[in-house]
């Protein structure tokens, strides 16, 4: 009985609410000027879309930086910082960032028979995407995109506190380093990826980096992390991630002769070969 007479007091009153607050656009000019909001400036890749941040923090000073990774989570709060930002913010590279990127993380759909009429829609005009994923916003003049991620690539997913008002969902060290294998150009090409597992090498868990693989299950994947350690001197046979690549290592030793090979980086050519790996490699 109480519920339905508040129902009847509020139906009675909700003309007389709708005066009693101001729109939200003077509220969010009423905090900018008491300095509680901060406008992060972004520059849209098309002219007809504008991307506005608000930085709610009382305590923050003039000319202190934001991190384009912060503006990427409040973006997209449940996808996955990856790619170059990972490399960046795991300090596994000392290039500056050419682009940085989030990941909306779905399943494969299956794949459907397109209708006839589907079929004349896909003969009209290409279209064009960029290799680099969907295209943001600029910030501190690097490009930013969104990009779409199959889950079962990505088991390797932490949250990270980088400060009292950031938490940053990104992947791990090792699954940052296997990302530069399955996606190179989005992290920056072949003198990136060498220079980031030769400084992963000396701080990844190599049997977390296992654990990925297992969870992955993708014999390319494994013969690729098995070649660029080879190539940079690593030595991984105590751990599980040696067990592991030793027993593939045995597989294609049994299966030579049937194994293509396959290079170091996708859409890369190399002038030397992995024996052992049947990987072409630097």
């Amino acid at each position: 009985m109480l519920t339905a007479e508040i129902e009847v007091v509020v139906r009675a009153n909700r003309s007389k609410l709708r005066t009693t607050f101001p729109p939200a656009c003077e509220i969010i000019e009423h905090l900018k000027r008491m300095g509680w909001v901060h406008p992060i400036e972004t520059q849209s890749f098309k002219e007809r879309d504008h991307i506005e941040f608000l930085l709610v923090d009382a305590g923050l000073q003039d000319g202190q930086p934001v991190s384009p990774l912060e503006l990427l989570q409040a973006w997209l709060p449940a996808g996955v910082i990856c790619h170059f930002s990972a490399l960046k913010h795991h300090d596994l590279t000392t290039q500056p960032a050419a682009y940085h990127h989030i990941a909306r993380l779905s399943r494969p759909r299956p794949r459907k028979e397109p209708s006839p009429a589907a079929g004349a829609e896909q003969r009209g005009e290409p279209i064009e995407r960029s290799p680099l994923g969907t295209d943001i916003f600029h910030f501190a003049e690097v490009a930013c995109y969104e990009t779409r991620r199959d889950v079962t690539f990505v088991p390797g997913i932490q949250v990270r506190v980088v400060s009292p008002r950031t938490w940053l969902r990104i992947t791990t060290l090792e699954q940052t380093l296997l990302d530069t294998l399955l996606q190179p150009l989005r992290c920056g090409g072949e003198a990136v990826i060498l220079e980031a597992w030769e400084n992963g090498a000396k701080a990844m868990d190599a049997d977390r980096m296992s654990e990925h693989l297992g969870k992955i299950q993708r014999d390319d994947l494994g013969r690729r992390v098995g070649a660029v350690l080879d190539i940079i001197g690593a030595d991984v046979a105590a751990s599980s991630l040696g067990r592991r690549l030793g027993a593939l290592k045995k597989r294609l030793a049994a299966a030579s002769a049937e194994t293509p090979d396959i290079p170091l980086l996708r859409g890369c050519d190399f002038p030397d070969r992995s024996e052992a790996w049947k990987v072409q490699i630097p």
